[in-house]
């Protein structure tokens, strides 16, 4: 029985030996750069890909307005063009003797060919008179997914500072639970100490040595576990702020307590009114509405004037080649009626007036999620508020318990056992508070997520 303890104690004092050596920086690694809330928010929105990709949605939809009233301009075309023809020979005509009253001999005549260089050069501009409101639409169309561009850029922005808020608080999370683990690994170490002496001195057991020699052991491996969640939540934030994911950073505030003194009706109705997404909602209902009035025009004449002078040889050429150069024009005033297209203009308008309804229906579920998205933030911040009153009284109480514990192990009235496990209670309770503190800050920034901006 007793080698079985001693093997036991030899393969526990391995293991911790094993743990205690945690991994060590590399040799060269950069020292953490200090960072503050607003310099990661202000990096994430200067280098964020998602970010950078709506913003030059914005620019093409842009585009897209100042290509649809491009027509209002009409349409100037320069054509020039020159042909090469085959060489052809003079054309003779022989007036045959005595044709011509007075004259005996035959008389010849030799036209010269015309010039194998055909060429032309003219102007066309064409202006839309009368388009049937098929080109108002499309502006309109257009103005429409540019409005839906920049409220789509506006929710990826609100987004992002959602996602670099919670990346931040997480890296915050995750140094303070290493600091937990460091604390409990002290005091872990502080407890095998006073075991040895007692062990050593003939007032304790080996089984209580063995015991604070896994304690020890088992808080290394929280060390080891909190350092890695501190490697993970600072890639998580390097990723939002497009920097190197081994990018290292000491973040200079700490998680706050900030009561919410806004009511929930107030926090609704600025909800309703300042959400990114209802804009866009309200921009492809635009847009189809837009799409509706395009399908329409299919009913509708369309006028339209060109005029076009042109200079050159070929309006007067003959088929042996061009004839003299010279100055032309031409205008035209035209009007295009659609008479009957099968009913598809009238199946593209029942198409596009469905589309509006449908949205209009999506903007209504829309409403209510918001709604939903507000007081669910609330209720998580009225819960989180508490957890963490609860979890403040819970750590008190923990040091007190271990701060008798260790009074009464001292002093020979007590177990190592009982020493353990008013340690483990109090990683426990301060490892609740710091997720309670978390979940709060969180909270508050889903909340200034779901109402669309900072809230009091």
């Amino acid at each position: 029985m007793k080698r079985t303890v001693r093997v036991l104690a030899a393969w526990l004092a391995a293991a911790a030996v094993s743990a205690i050596a945690l991994p060590a920086a590399p040799a060269g690694a950069q020292a953490p750069r200090p960072i503050t809330l607003t310099e990661a928010l202000t990096l994430a929105a200067q280098h964020n890909h998602g970010l950078r990709v709506a913003a030059f949605e914005v620019a093409a939809a842009r585009a897209a307005v100042n290509q649809a009233e491009a027509f209002r301009s009409g349409l100037l075309t320069l054509n020039a063009a020159y042909t090469r023809v085959n060489d052809r020979p003079p054309t003779t005509i022989v007036i045959p003797p005595g044709t011509i009253p007075g004259v005996v001999t035959p008389i010849t005549i030799t036209i010269p060919p015309a010039s194998p260089n055909l060429y032309s050069v003219g102007l066309t501009y064409q202006l839309p008179l009368y388009s049937g409101g098929r080109n108002e639409a499309q502006i309109a169309l257009a103005r429409a997914n540019l409005l839906g561009a920049e409220a789509a850029l506006e929710r990826t922005k609100q987004q992002l500072v959602l996602d670099v808020k919670q990346a931040y608080y997480q890296v915050l999370l995750a140094q303070a639970g290493l600091e937990v683990a460091g604390r409990t690994a002290a005091e872990a170490e502080e407890n095998l100490r006073v075991a040895r002496a007692r062990v050593a001195a003939g007032a304790s057991p080996r089984f209580d040595e063995i015991q604070a020699e896994v304690n020890l052991a088992n808080a290394r491996v929280g060390q080891i576990r909190s350092r890695n969640a501190v490697a993970l939540a600072l890639q998580g934030l390097n990723g939002l702020m497009a920097q190197p994911l081994d990018a290292q950073w000491a973040p200079r505030e700490v998680m706050t307590i900030v009561p919410l003194r806004t009511e929930l009706a107030a926090l609704v109705r600025r909800a309703l009114e300042a959400r990114p997404e209802l804009g866009e909602q309200q921009a492809r209902i635009a847009a189809a509405a837009a799409a509706v009035d395009v399908a329409r025009a299919g009913l509708r004449p369309v006028v339209a004037f060109q005029a076009a002078p042109a200079y050159g040889n070929t309006s007067g050429a003959s088929l042996t080649g061009g004839g003299p150069a010279a100055f032309s024009w031409s205008a035209t005033l035209s009007a295009t009626l659609v008479l009957f297209d099968g009913h598809l203009t009238a199946e593209r308008i029942r198409e596009a007036e469905a589309r509006v309804e449908q949205l209009r229906a999506a903007e209504a579920q829309l409403r209510q999620a918001i709604e939903a998205d507000v007081r669910r933030a609330v209720l998580n911040h009225q819960a989180a508020a508490e957890e963490l009153a609860g979890a403040d009284k819970t750590v008190e109480l923990a040091q007190e318990g271990l701060r008798i514990a260790n009074v009464r192990f001292a002093a020979g009235v007590s177990t190592n056992l009982e020493v353990v496990q008013a340690q483990a209670a109090l990683s426990q309770a301060q490892a609740n508070r710091i997720q309670a503190l978390f979940h709060l800050n969180v909270a508050r920034a889903q909340l200034e997520r779901a109402v669309g901006g900072a809230v009091e």
